[in-house]
């Protein structure tokens, strides 16, 4: 049974773009390594810097999740396109309820803003996370990264009620 953590769930700042690279950078590092190679946990999380998390708070819906005042996890939901594009947990908080509570704040947001549906490409360590949630899989396909490499993923959607 997941142990569901209390958690503050706010709009992300500019304030907090150091936190959301660190965040990001530390999720991929420490959650990612079962099911990809050191390769590739090293181009995907290369060369991050907080200020290419601006351009995600100006252009897209951004959430990030706090426990005790202390920045745990965040989510990034693209309204124009329906997709969830980052939802990302540091080590030490996940498989605690705060992954689920992020997604449901995105999903809310979703609904509100009229999507029917959400999709996103899912790691593969994520994969179970999603559909658990009640997204579908689609076939495993390449998600290109900013600096030229592809990494497996899972494409997922969700029908929206």
């Amino acid at each position: 049974m997941e142990k569901r953590m209390k958690i503050e769930i706010r709009n992300a700042s500019f304030q907090d773009c150091e936190a959301l690279c660190e965040i990001h950078v530390s999720a991929i590092r420490g959650l990612c390594k079962s099911h990809y190679s050191k390769e590739d946990i090293d181009a995907w999380s290369r060369n991050r810097i907080p200020e290419q998390y601006e351009k995600h708070i100006r252009e897209r819906q951004v959430v990030i999740a706090q426990h005790r005042s202390i920045p745990v996890g965040f989510g990034t939901l693209d309204l124009t396109k329906g997709e969830i594009v980052q939802l990302y947990v540091r080590p030490g908080y996940a498989r605690k309820g705060v992954g689920k509570q992020i997604l449901e704040q995105l999903l809310s947001i979703a609904r509100a803003s009229g999507l029917r549906e959400v999709h996103c490409k899912s790691s593969l360590n994520a994969q179970a996370f999603y559909a658990n949630a009640g997204f579908e899989s689609g076939q495993k396909c390449k998600h290109r990264l900013r600096n030229g490499g592809e990494l497996d993923c899972i494409p997922m959607k969700k029908r929206l009620e």
